[in-house]
């Protein structure tokens, strides 16, 4: 069994699963390398965590929780390293400023998108993640969460209901 530390059964979850956490790790970071290596990071802390699992939420639930952790932490020791960037982009010649304002402004969007998902209540969180960046259809991930279709689509409806005032409040403000 997985609990026991059955690495084929394992990859199994990892094969279910790491398409959710790269994608979280494609928001989070900007190459594909830093991307993939965080999301092998995610799957052997998952491993190396799973005597902690103690199935009172789904599998998936609890490994986006290590993700999102994971993200959290490694996006406060690049904020470290952030004054020293910084102060090197002033000395970038002007003809590569633009790329850079534009990787900026993308992360930043896509920081507060996240952040925003991360306020949402968590029944919503999920569905509209699986939903929106994983692509899965929603039979498919009323399936997965045990949860019945009509549900599903009311968790997205009122998340995305919420995202939207909260997105224009954020912009406005």
């Amino acid at each position: 069994m997985v609990l026991r530390g059955n690495v084929s059964q394992f990859e199994v979850l990892m094969k279910r699963y790491e398409g959710m956490v790269y994608s979280q790790a494609r928001k989070a970071f900007l190459t594909k390398e830093e991307a993939e290596d965080f999301t092998q990071d995610v799957f052997l802390k998952a491993y190396e965590s799973l005597s902690q699992f103690r199935g009172e939420a789904q599998f998936s639930t609890w490994l986006f929780q290590i993700a999102k952790f994971h993200i959290t932490k490694v996006n406060k020791k690049k904020s470290h390293i952030q004054a020293d960037w910084t102060e090197d982009v002033a000395t970038v010649p002007d003809n590569s400023k633009p790329s850079t304002v534009e990787v900026l402004d993308k992360e930043e969007t896509h920081h507060i998108l996240h952040s925003l998902i991360c306020k949402l209540p968590k029944s919503y969180q999920l569905p509209i993640r699986l939903h929106y960046f994983e692509n899965k259809p929603l039979k498919e991930i009323a399936n997965d969460l045990n949860i019945k279709l009509g549900t599903i689509k009311s968790h997205i409806s009122r998340g995305k209901e919420l995202l939207r005032k909260w997105w224009s409040h954020e912009i406005e403000g």
